[in-house]
């Protein structure tokens, strides 16, 4: 798996917080659409060329509702969201990767791009996918405890907002190619993903 498309995944998820942080209360509704739209536009696309992932849904359906949060509610509702929304979402996101992780691993749907139908059903393409599943619950975990601190002390936190995210995504591409370029079945090197 080529963890860059893991992270073209998450570019709206990015997005939205870039914006929302940057821009503030008047325009957190705004970065939500931005990123619904973002979610919209992969999800389409992924529905198109190799089905439906599962970030891509939930980026449509928690980018939405904040959008409906961010240009009814008054002021009290976007400086919340301005604060919180990105821990929030980034909250959401983990338990949804977490919970991929026990049913169908959501780099699995990623990871198919790049290996041969005939190993999508092995255990070991299962298991490292699910290790990696679990690795960017992990990351995102942590990524939303930042935020929401940050939130709490003040968003202009530039280590909690950006600096430690920033570090944690890298790690977690890093950790991904070097889980992925391990994968081996029968030793085979043709299930590297």
């Amino acid at each position: 798996m080529k963890a860059s498309s893991l992270l073209f995944g998450l570019a709206p998820w990015i997005l939205f917080s870039l914006i929302a942080e940057r821009a503030g209360t008047g325009a957190v509704g705004w970065a939500a659409l931005a990123a619904c739209l973002g979610s919209l536009l992969l999800a389409v696309r992924g529905a198109v060329r190799d089905g439906l992932k599962v970030i891509d849904a939930a980026g449509v359906l928690t980018f939405g509702a904040l959008t409906v949060l961010g240009l009814t509610g008054g002021r009290h509702v976007e400086q919340s969201l301005v604060d919180y929304g990105r821990g929030g979402a980034a909250l959401l996101l983990a338990a949804i990767m977490l919970v991929s992780a026990f049913t169908v691993p959501f780099t699995e749907q990623y990871a198919r791009a790049g290996v041969d139908r005939r190993y999508w059903g092995s255990p070991v393409f299962r298991a490292v996918n699910r290790r990696i599943s679990l690795l960017w619950a992990g990351v995102i975990f942590v990524m939303a405890l930042c935020h929401l601190l940050a939130g709490a002390l003040g968003t202009g936190n530039l280590l909690l907002n950006w600096v430690v995210p920033v570090l944690l995504v890298l790690a977690g591409l890093k950790r991904t190619e070097a889980m992925a370029g391990a994968a081996h079945i029968g030793g085979d090197a043709a299930p590297r993903h």
